[in-house]
């Protein structure tokens, strides 16, 4: 379970190097609406996230995940024993994932043709970073953690390391003891951490990426000042540039 999270993560870097037509988006052009669109339908919040709005993509991907999850889990339980009440809340919890997931595509569809957001570089991140938003995701990919030190964001490298291996040693550890003593509570928790694990993943790959945009944002502004000289006063002009 574990292994596959990690493998979906490296599949949708993968798929995102493939959407994309070129390192920094003209601000001038929206984003594909069928391309956001699929995003959504592949992994629901991923179109939301590329339109700038992280919010709505964080509730539809977490909210599919942990309906998807409870509906394989009393799957799996009902295969098992039979019992009827796991095979009602695997109807109900899959009914629900998938009422989830048809909104995020409608969402994402919706704003896609009627907003025509300009994305994450066209938009919110208009100007060319001073740090390599792929080669941060890429080195947290790699190494959770990695991304956020290379942007200089060293506490919050350490955090998102130290939570990664503490998931990971969880999920670890509980594979070993179902493994030595066939428990199911052991298979249960090791597959609850393994999904935590795999959120966590995201996460530190998602707020690499993020914080490479981010980098000496503040930095980036240039105030000018220069005198002006007019018929009817002189004065001081003012000018913030990003």
């Amino acid at each position: 379970m574990m292994w596959g999270v990690l493998l979906l993560a490296c599949w949708l870097a993968a798929a995102q190097s493939l959407f994309a037509q070129s390192e920094f988006a003209d601000s001038s052009r929206s984003l594909n609406p069928y391309t956001t669109t699929l995003k959504s339908a592949l992994l629901p919040g991923w179109g939301q996230v590329n339109q700038e709005r992280l919010w709505e993509g964080a509730v539809f991907y977490f909210g599919s995940l942990h309906f998807y999850y409870n509906a394989f889990f009393h799957l799996y339980h009902y295969n098992k024993g039979k019992a009827r009440r796991h095979y009602h809340a695997f109807r109900w919890n899959l009914n629900a994932a998938l009422f989830v997931h048809l909104v995020n595509v409608l969402d994402a569809a919706d704003v896609s043709f009627r907003k025509r957001p300009t994305g994450w570089q066209g938009g919110l991140f208009s100007d060319k970073p001073l740090k390599s938003p792929r080669g941060a995701a890429l080195r947290s990919a790699m190494v959770p953690g990695w991304g956020q030190v290379y942007t200089e964001s060293y506490l919050k490298g350490l955090a998102f390391a130290l939570t990664d291996l503490y998931l990971a040693f969880r999920a670890h550890q509980a594979d070993i003891n179902y493994r030595s003593t066939r428990e199911t509570k052991y298979r249960d928790e090791r597959s609850k951490f393994s999904w935590y694990l795999g959120a966590a993943y995201l996460l530190t790959v998602a707020d690499a990426y993020a914080s490479a945009y981010l980098y000496k944002f503040d930095q980036a502004m240039k105030l000018t000042v220069v005198p002006v000289v007019d018929l009817r006063f002189v004065g001081f002009h003012a000018q913030i540039k990003f």
